[in-house]
């Protein structure tokens, strides 16, 4: 299995290591600014626990590309108005993604993706290149 070693973000700050599995990423993406970190991680089978590191997205983007598997770059979807910074960008891994279905009639329209340990995500149309 392949590792990649990140640093935890954590209040106060420790130079805590955090050793990622990259075969169970779900999906990545900027951190909230009401979180700590700047990237949280989603690993398989976690359901609402993410792992917030320091890096940036790019970086840890990056250090998964590197890897075995690859991620596909959408747009998140709200159901309520996005944040102030606009919507973020989440980078999936697609050979966890159990189905992905359109969301219809809903306006603008969206897609759902559902993973294989159940939980899911609301990306904006049109469907990414890879999904």
């Amino acid at each position: 299995m392949p590792f990649i070693a990140l640093n935890k973000a954590s209040d106060p700050a420790a130079p805590d290591d955090l050793r990622i599995n990259t075969a169970a990423v779900l999906y990545v993406e900027a951190s909230r600014p009401d979180l700590l970190g700047q990237t949280t991680i989603h690993l398989l089978g976690q359901g609402t626990v993410v792992n917030a590191v320091t890096e940036s997205v790019g970086t840890v983007v990056s250090a998964l590309m590197t890897s075995p598997g690859s991620l596909v770059g959408c747009t998140r979807h709200y159901l309520a108005p996005p944040p102030e910074g606009g919507a973020s960008t989440v980078y999936i891994a697609p050979a966890h993604v159990s189905y992905v279905r359109p969301n219809h009639p809903a306006s603008p329209d969206f897609w759902v993706v559902r993973f294989v340990d159940g939980s899911e995500l609301r990306m904006v149309a049109p469907l990414p290149e890879g999904l």
